[in-house]
């Protein structure tokens, strides 16, 4: 098997590497022609750039040059003479204001014929007795808005309409035409009043915005079918004013919602996709006008066309060179086939022989499996026997036979089998787990140690858990007759200890009880508390050392013979020291005299350096003493018990021991279960 993954590893890897050679090429390929994507898109950025820059100067030129026909014509000397003087005379019959006038309409007329506030249309040359409409032409206005003198085709606007509040020269948007036609407003003051704050009169110019301003949008040899080029006002937030007609429609002068636009304001000479008036994805660009005016050239692009030729040069370049690495793998798969399909042939003769030789080894295997008393199965992780012995079928009450290229946990209870299975899928990691005592099958009664291991080199087979089971009932149950036999042992020598004190002849038995269920409460397992039991069953070990009328005496004892009492612990202690009971059994009765505050003997051990079970115990032994009557005393109560321990926790005791025991008392029928302890025992 081994051999055969080995040329399936040979077959593989080269395969796999011109695989990674094809996808590195793929991925190159995609880079490249992503990145002439982006150098289309930065072509369309210069060509916008170029376009919008070249149309700000010309809309720019062409509203400077009427404004500085416009300023020319108010700092003419003869201007401003005859101006003023048609400001200043307040009788409008006066023959040389009406003389002034006629000047100045003359002059007028004539500055509007050669600068283009004179609109040439076809009534020019019908008979002069035809209205000629009001669409351009040259006014003289005073600082209220009021016409002095215009020319001809000057449109007849309200004082309000011209809006001077500004001493310098302008350019504005004004009302629109009957046809909706923007006017533009072109002004220069003549003159300023003696105060200097505001102009006398103004020389002030309208035309509108028609086909030869419009001229000025459009880029000769601009050959896209959705570019538009349009002018808009400062927005406000995406809303903003048209002033030139758009591609797409809407009317000029109509506010709208235009993110491109807004766009374009905001960030002037910036490039970007956004969305127009129209709802359209566009590729966008702005510019600022050199002239007065806050207006705003806006140059767009539909994206559909600006992509249409990035998408068609970058697929057709990922084509083109994904078929020259597919040509050029190929001729490589070619090259490595022909130079390794000898290697295969004999890879597969090797591997045949392997095979066979396995396939022996595998025979062998099981009959060496078939004869050992433990029941062994190998399993895939989903418990899917591979091979199993006929001891496994034996346990299970089937063929072992039967039970391959079968799930296990079929055969077991339902605890069992999720057991298994967690341990089964932990094992396939490479950890090894051991169950001390399982009963797996079903009515068996049989108890089994278990063992889950990692398998490695499983041979033919895809198993990769072994699950290793001991029958350990007989064990158990010498175990169980020998750990009875100990307690009865232990439960003999307490009496025969006690029996020499008549007065505490039920001690031992008494504190064992009380530690037992301390340790229980504080959420120890079943091992700590039995070895608790145990160890508080030999508290009175070492009272073999005191003579009886000590024991028995009943008045008070003497310093000696207290001293000779509390070291009885001690001695209790090292009787059992290397007797190898479960648990800190010697440890817990040699700290029994340690106390919290570090001033107990024999070691002045203190808080947690104190052994676990000996806090315990302590507790426990005192509060059996105080309330089992004695010799030279009666009982004092558990609650004088619980006083008295109380008053020395933090000192004496551990508080936690003593808040257990105390929890017992009063909310787990503590006094019930231990009210025989306050009466006299019976003194033979």
């Amino acid at each position: 098997m081994s051999q055969q993954r080995e040329s399936v590893r040979t077959f593989l890897a080269p395969a796999m590497g011109l695989l990674a050679v094809l996808l590195i090429a793929l991925f190159a390929i995609f880079k490249f022609a992503a990145s002439e994507a982006e150098k289309g898109l930065e072509s369309w950025q210069s060509k916008m750039n170029l376009v919008a820059d070249s149309r700000v100067a010309e809309v720019s030129e062409w509203l400077n040059r009427h404004l500085e026909s416009i300023e020319q014509l108010a700092s003419d000397a003869s201007v401003q003479l005859y101006a003023s003087t048609i400001v200043q005379t307040e009788d409008a019959a006066n023959n040389g204001a009406e003389a002034q006038r006629g000047y100045i309409y003359s002059l007028l007329s004539v500055e509007a014929e050669t600068t283009g506030f004179h609109e040439q249309r076809a009534i020019d040359s019908v008979a002069a007795n035809v209205k000629r409409p009001n669409r351009a032409g040259i006014a003289l206005v005073d600082n209220t808005g009021k016409i002095l003198v215009a020319t001809a085709g000057m449109p007849m606007l309200r004082p309000e309409e011209f809006a001077l509040n500004l001493n310098r020269s302008f350019v504005k948007l004004g009302p629109k035409l009957d046809d909706k036609t923007p006017l533009v407003l072109v002004g220069a003051p003549i003159s300023v009043s003696s105060d200097g704050q505001s102009a006398t009169a103004w020389v002030v110019g309208a035309r509108p915005l028609d086909r030869d301003f419009l001229a000025a949008l459009d880029q000769p040899g601009d050959d896209s079918v959705t570019a538009e080029t349009y002018l808009v006002t400062q927005p406000e937030g995406e809303v903003v004013t048209p002033i030139t007609p758009l591609r797409l429609g809407g009317r000029v002068g109509e506010a709208r919602i235009d993110p491109a636009a807004s766009y374009a304001a905001d960030q002037p000479g910036g490039f970007d996709q956004r969305t127009n008036y129209d709802g359209l994805q566009v590729l966008v660009t702005g510019r600022e006008l050199s002239a007065p005016v806050p207006w705003i050239l806006v140059r767009t692009v539909d994206v559909r066309e600006a992509f249409a030729d990035i998408n068609e040069r970058r697929n057709s370049l990922f084509i083109t060179l994904s078929l020259a690495a597919l040509s050029v793998l190929v001729a490589l798969v070619l090259v490595w086939r022909l130079g390794v399909s000898r290697k295969l042939e004999q890879s597969y003769q090797q591997q045949s022989a392997l095979s066979r030789e396995n396939q022996a080894l595998n025979i062998f295997l099981r009959s060496v499996s078939d004869n050992q008393p433990s029941a062994i199965a190998a399993v895939d992780v989903d418990m899917t026997a591979r091979l199993v012995n006929k001891q496994m079928g034996a346990f299970a009450g089937i063929d072992a036979q039967e039970l391959e290229n079968r799930r296990l946990d079929t055969i077991f209870e339902s605890e069992t089998a999720n057991l298994l299975r967690e341990y089964v899928k932990s094992a396939a990691d490479g950890t090894r787990h051991t169950i001390p005592q399982l009963q797996p099958f079903i009515n068996s009664g049989r108890l089994f140690k278990t063992d889950v291991l990692p398998l490695e080199g499983a041979g033919e087979t895809s198993a990769n858990v072994l699950m290793v089971m001991q029958d350990i009932t007989d064990l158990v149950a010498a175990n169980d007759r020998s750990e009875n036999l100990f307690r009865q042992l232990i439960g003999t020598l307490t009496q025969i200890i006690d029996a020499r004190d008549p007065w505490s002849k039920y001690h031992s038995a008494r504190v064992a009880d009380v530690a037992a269920a301390m340790a229980e409460e504080m959420g120890w397992d079943d091992e700590q508390q039995e070895a608790m039991h145990t160890a508080a069953q030999l508290v009175n070990l070492g009272k073999i050392f005191v003579p009886i009328d000590i024991l028995t005496k009943q008045s008070p004892l003497s310093e000696s013979e207290l001293a000779l009492v509390r070291d009885s612990i001690s001695k209790g202690a090292q009787l059992i020291a290397d007797v190898g009971l479960s648990g800190a059994v010697a440890e817990t009765l040699d700290q029994m005299r340690e106390h919290w505050d570090g001033s107990g003997e024999p070691a002045g051990r203190a808080g947690d350096a104190i052994e676990p079970g000996a806090r315990i115990l302590s507790v426990a032994n005192a509060f059996v003493g105080i309330v089992s009557a004695r010799a030279h005393r009666e009982s004092l109560g558990f609650d004088k018990a619980i006083d008295i321990l109380q008053a020395e926790a933090g000192k004496r005791y551990e508080r936690r021991a003593i808040a257990a025991l105390q929890n017992i008392l009063e909310n787990k029928q503590g006094r019930e279960r231990w009210s025989d302890y306050t009466e006299v025992p019976d003194i033979d």
